[in-house]
């Protein structure tokens, strides 16, 4: 099946389309949250960003398995990304706090959405900018390596992607809405949390790179076990499961940060070892 275009009726597979779906789904998605922020649904608020991450991801996939790149792509994914994982997130955080949004406390909550948001822009814009100067090796584009400056896969991101950004940033709602804990985290340790994962996303500090992740062979039977436990976790308490993975993604980065160094030393003596990646 294939689709005509403009009056030349340019034709190309329907199948092309695939990841641009996925890409608008992931923005549907965002803006569901923004509609479920409103009234106050924080559960399927938080959920409509969770699911945005997953067709974020299988977009970049899908295009890499159909070999399909366009300029149209790339702002679509980026203008996708800023809504999902930086004006979402911003506004159910703070339609979350807003008992709080009195005084000297609620100044500072309206500052942290407003950074949080902004650098989430500022990092989208900035790789899209820098993609000129890095081309991606033909054959292993997707649509958002325009908007990230993707090489080849890398052990390390540069700074925090805004989904994972996004993760973390809900960690204090996810776990109130705990059935197991339900405890909320103080104003004022959101607020710092907030700005912590601001300044993350358009820092240049390495973060881990799931895609490029190698384990040792004797860590694979207990890697099917944790993922074993995962879903008993997501089964039993999703929200609480899903705050300790974006926890423990959190608390990772000093340590990529340490291990960052040491692989620019060696690299700086063996140029063949991998660069850290961008990505949104």
């Amino acid at each position: 099946m294939f689709l005509k275009l403009g009056p030349r009726k340019q034709e190309f597979p329907l199948a092309a389309l695939i990841p641009n779906m996925l890409t608008t789904l992931a923005l549907c998605c965002g803006l569901a949250s923004l509609h479920f922020s409103l009234r106050g649904e924080w559960e399927k608020a938080m959920g409509a960003i969770v699911l945005s991450g997953v067709f974020d991801a299988l977009d970049g996939r899908a295009a890499r398995l159909l070999h399909v790149t366009s300029g149209f792509g790339a702002v679509l994914d980026s203008l996708s990304d800023f809504l999902a994982f930086g004006v979402a997130p911003a506004m159910l955080l703070h339609r979350w706090l807003q008992d709080s949004l009195t005084g000297r406390t609620g100044g500072f909550i309206l500052a942290a959405v407003m950074t949080y948001a902004l650098c989430a822009a500022l990092r989208l814009a900035r790789f899209t900018a820098d993609v000129p100067a890095k081309p991606v090796p033909k054959g292993t584009e997707r649509p958002a390596d325009r908007a990230t400056g993707y090489e080849k896969p890398a052990p390390y991101f540069v700074g925090m992607p805004t989904p994972a950004a996004a993760g973390c940033v809900m960690i204090p709602i996810m776990v109130a809405r705990s059935d197991t804990l339900g405890y909320a985290l103080p104003v004022w340790g959101v607020v710092v949390l907030a700005f912590v994962i601001s300044f993350l996303m358009i820092s240049r500090v390495p973060t881990y790179s799931l895609k490029a992740l190698r384990i040792r062979r004797r860590w694979v039977a207990p890697m099917m076990v944790l993922l074993g436990l995962g879903v008993v976790g997501m089964m039993k308490d999703p929200w609480l499961t899903l705050s300790a993975l974006a926890g423990v993604y959190l608390l990772s980065v000093p340590l990529t940060l340490v291990r960052g160094r040491k692989a620019r030393r060696v690299a700086s003596v063996d140029r063949s070892e991998p660069l850290p990646e961008r990505s949104s």
